[in-house]
């Protein structure tokens, strides 16, 4: 199974599939910055169903989004993490950004 995105009402929706590290931070980043470019897009959600693990990689890629997204209005939501992937966004202070699902 590969990442999914899906657009919906403005909201880009991204499923990830597997350990969001630097390998797949960057290919979510290139994915974004095309949808972006095309759609109306004012909030972005990450799905963590299918991901057990994010290192800095992520962090930094989730952060970029919500700059990406905060001047329109916008923000970024982070859904399904485990308890392994909520300690990271904790730490990392994301939580203050972003809204947790």
């Amino acid at each position: 199974m590969a990442t999914e995105y899906q657009v919906e009402n403005r909201v880009l929706h991204i499923r990830l599939d597997g350990e969001l590290d630097h390998h797949l931070a960057q290919k979510v980043r290139y994915q974004c910055d095309v949808i972006l470019k095309s759609y109306p897009i004012r909030d972005i959600e990450f799905d963590f169903s299918n991901s057990e693990f994010m290192d800095s990689s992520g962090v930094g890629m989730i952060l970029g989004r919500y700059r990406q997204v905060q001047p329109m209005g916008g923000s970024v939501i982070v859904s399904h993490m485990n308890k392994n992937i909520r300690r990271i966004v904790h730490m990392a202070g994301l939580h203050q950004v972003v809204k947790e699902k």
